[in-house]
């Protein structure tokens, strides 16, 4: 049996390979072509140990490379969909393009496997031990795929089977649904199920969504990637059975996403449709999903570029690609075939325009932040407002990274060739977009910010409210606790403040009654804190006015009310359910616990409905309830701990033994943690000088470092020399409180240290702002 298998591999890897080179050599780029060569290959490797009639295997000495992407194991082991994270109201800083899918070459196997001559096989067999031992190993491993992926099928029926219909207009003629239990639109069988959301949408959306989703069922993409997850558990040491299942999953993808395209006519629309659903979401197990992680960077450049919708495939020009590859398959059956190189790529001409050229310009993310590229040589150069200049380089159509930040731009051309409009961000945030503008526009967004930059050090330092903030802030909130849709009032709002108004009113409704606001500081970026009392709980507004003293910009934070909240230990979770309509509470979540952590909230069932994935060494921000239990887990869903959201429990670090505490205790520190007064100090020092070292901080901190770089070294060059820096406290969210002492003032700094005694968590503030 062990031959067998070993055989057809080998013989199914020969026919990959054959395949690939032959796609690669036509420069077939119709994915509906491969998506139908790529189906004849999984029913031949399927079929390969009763297609066999010898067993001499030869392999080439000279095979080429293969191109491995990351599998789909993780969605097949997950036990449902669960969004990234409860979306807070807007607090003022960028998000950024998720990672792309990794890839990495495979070369072909070294040795050629050598059957065994008949007359040492049958008796012997049972006897070999070097035999059975491997024997042994694949049986154990393919039980338990087979067994997952029996699982995750299980799983997904039943959800499929709870969904609720959807018997609107626009779903007639389809089976869709929708479930608590997705987060994105995902396909099952021919049950498309849809987030709980999807009423929020607008027509648009729904309307490229439908589109995308319609196209899975019509292919039967669920059945042919659920055949090859088979064939993956089967042959799970076959290198193309892996590389196979993810290259079809992303074919199915960009397949739908032409479909979507042709019914939508609007590429930059479509692709941040796409993003909204993405930031490390995970799909339900054995199921379809639209906005995949592994394949979504490639597809968000192929829709941005303008690439062409490809022309329709009708089942006879599927049969005749088929009917073509028919004599190939035939002949793997047989023999192994030898291979070719793959062709090269041409370099530019040169005396003709650079290429980049056409990416110069400005172009503007919001009414306050713009980004300016321009060329140097072969990279383009990028600066956006507040930031200093870095390099990307291209490593694709399109596509450019930053080899220091590790930021990605995409562009998108028009008709012409000429950029229209970016995408710009970093692993793990969100994607920015930024639209083309004209170099008088740029110069505004400019001078914009350098008034800011003059006055906002000031404001900081003399920590007085701006003119009128605290009655444009009232007449907001009440504005916010009346709104109704189509209310006229809206128009007069700003346009980052219009963005979170049905967010706001849905959060200040479930506060109550405001009863008394009251000023608490300046922040580093000029905006006003106030503090809020609602008849319900507590809150924190920061507000920035305009010239014409409105409000331009704003975000709330919310404190839940007097709830103390508490940490109970895993054995509870199957007593626990979310309380009913409680108030809402931003919850601060820092993972120093060594590995990754996932968050599921439990519903009014007491089931894990939602989830967010947090890295080790990274802080992360939810909106919560009160009163509505978090479940902490490792990757695999074993619980750590549980929080319940209060007052207590705002701030919640996961320590490095987490796993050996059944109820973590209260924080009982009360000196700071030993280096961290010299790591803040020459962290004022370095942001002083304009040269902050990034080595000694967390990724995380580097990001928010680079983004404030400017706006901080104009706040310490108006409070002048640091003169001393006494501890205060440890903050409730396990920082250390310092005041630093300057020569024209005093400023707050809170700053935690993180492995190898790197910064991980820093902020400043208003020397007499609240000890968070």
């Amino acid at each position: 049996m062990l031959d067998l298998l070993l055989e057809s591999a080998l013989r199914s890897l020969a026919l990959g390979v054959a395949v690939w080179l032959g796609l690669a050599l036509l420069r077939v780029r119709n994915p509906r072509t491969q998506m139908t060569a790529w189906t004849v290959v999984l029913v031949a490797s399927l079929a390969m140990p009763a297609l066999m009639h010898r067993l001499t295997v030869t392999i080439p000495a000279a095979a080429p490379p293969l191109r491995v992407v990351e599998s789909l194991s993780s969605s097949l082991s997950a036990p449902r969909s669960e969004p990234a994270e409860i979306p807070a109201v807007r607090t003022p800083g960028p998000p950024a393009l998720p990672p792309a899918t990794e890839r990495s070459a495979m070369p072909h196997p070294s040795q050629p496997v050598v059957p065994v001559p008949a007359d040492r096989r049958g008796a012997g067999w049972p006897g070999s031990d070097w035999r059975v031992l491997p024997a042994a190993v694949y049986l154990v491993v393919a039980t338990f795929m087979l067994l997952r992926l029996l699982t995750g099928l299980l799983l997904s029926a039943r959800m499929a089977r709870a969904a609720q219909p959807i018997h609107e207009g626009w779903a007639a003629g389809v089976n869709v649904r929708t479930s608590d239990d997705v987060a994105m639109p995902v396909t099952f069988g021919s049950t498309i199920l849809l987030p709980a959301e999807y009423a929020d949408w607008s027509e648009a959306k729904r309307l490229a969504v439908l589109s995308h989703e319609r196209a899975h069922v019509a292919h039967g993409d669920f059945y042919v990637l659920l055949l090859a997850a088979f064939n993956r558990a089967v042959f799970w040491f076959n290198p193309l059975a892996w590389w196979q299942l993810a290259r079809m999953a992303e074919l199915a993808e960009i397949i739908s996403d032409d479909a979507a395209l042709e019914m939508l006519n609007d590429p930059p629309t479509y692709a941040g449709i796409l993003l909204d659903f993405a930031g490390g979401l995970e799909e339900p197990p054995v199921t379809t999903a639209m906005a995949r992680a592994c394949t979504l960077r490639k597809r968000v450049e192929r829709i941005l570029s303008g690439t062409a919708v490809p022309a329709r495939m009708g089942w006879r020009k599927r049969a005749l690609v088929a009917i073509a590859l028919a004599p190939v398959v035939m002949f793997s059956a047989g023999a192994v075939v030898p291979g070719g190189a793959p062709a090269s790529h041409a370099n530019t001409v040169e005396g003709e325009p650079h290429p980049f050229d056409r990416y110069v310009g400005y172009y503007e993310f919001a009414p306050f932040h713009a980004v300016t590229v321009a060329r140097a040589g072969d990279r383009l150069t990028v600066q956006e407002t507040g930031r200093l200049k870095i390099e990307v380089t291209a490593y694709g159509d399109q596509a450019f990274v930053s080899p220091d930040t590790n930021e990605t731009i995409a562009f998108t051309s028009d008709a012409e060739g000429r950029a229209s409009a970016l995408s710009l961000g970093e692993p793990g945030r969100r994607a920015r977009r930024a639209i083309r503008i004209d170099a008088a526009r740029a110069q505004s967004i400019e001078d914009a910010f350098a008034r800011q930059v003059a006055t906002v050090p000031d404001r900081f330092k003399d920590q007085l409210p701006a003119d009128g903030s605290k009655a444009a802030l009232l007449r907001e909130i009440h504005d916010l606790e009346t709104y109704a849709p189509g209310d006229a009032r809206l128009e007069q709002m700003a346009e980052n403040v219009r963005r979170q108004v049905a967010p706001l009113h849905a959060m200040l409704a479930a506060f109550g009654e405001v009863e008394s606001v009251f000023f608490r500081g300046v922040g580093p970026g000029g905006y006003d804190l106030y503090g809020a009392k609602f008849a319900g709980g507590l809150g924190e507004f920061r507000v920035r006015l305009g010239a014409d003293g409105h409000i331009e910009d704003m975000g709330f934070r919310a404190d839940g009310d007097d709830t103390p909240g508490e940490i109970l230990p895993c054995a509870r979770e199957q007593t626990l359910q979310a309380a009913g309509a409680t108030v809402p509470i931003q919850l601060l979540i820092y993972n120093a616990s060594g590995i990754d952590i996932r968050a599921f909230v439990l519903d009014g069932d007491g089931k894990r409905s939602r989830a967010l994935m947090i890295g080790d060494d990274r802080s992360t921000s939810v909106l919560a309830r009160v009163g509505q239990p978090w479940v902490f887990t490792d990757a695999s869903g074993q619980c750590l701990e549980i929080i319940m959201p209060g007052q207590n429990t705002r701030f919640v670090n996961l320590p490095a033994d987490v796993r050996e505490q059944a109820v973590r205790p209260a924080p009982q520190r009360r000196s700071p943690v030993p280096g961290s007064e010299q790591a803040l100090r020459e962290y004022i020092d370095a942001l002083g000088r304009g040269a902050p070292n990034y080595d000694d901080m967390t990724p995380q901190v580097a990001t928010n470092t680079r983004q404030q770089l400017l706006l901080y070294r104009a706040v310490l060059a108006r409070l002048g020399t640091l003169r001393a820096i006494s501890f205060r406290a440890v903050t409730a969210a396990g920082n250390d409180l310092y005041i630093a002492h300057f020569s024209n003032g005093s400023a707050d700094w809170r700053i935690g240290l993180a492995k190898e005694g790197k910064i991980g968590r820093i902020s400043l503030g208003p020397q007499f702002g609240p000890p968070y």
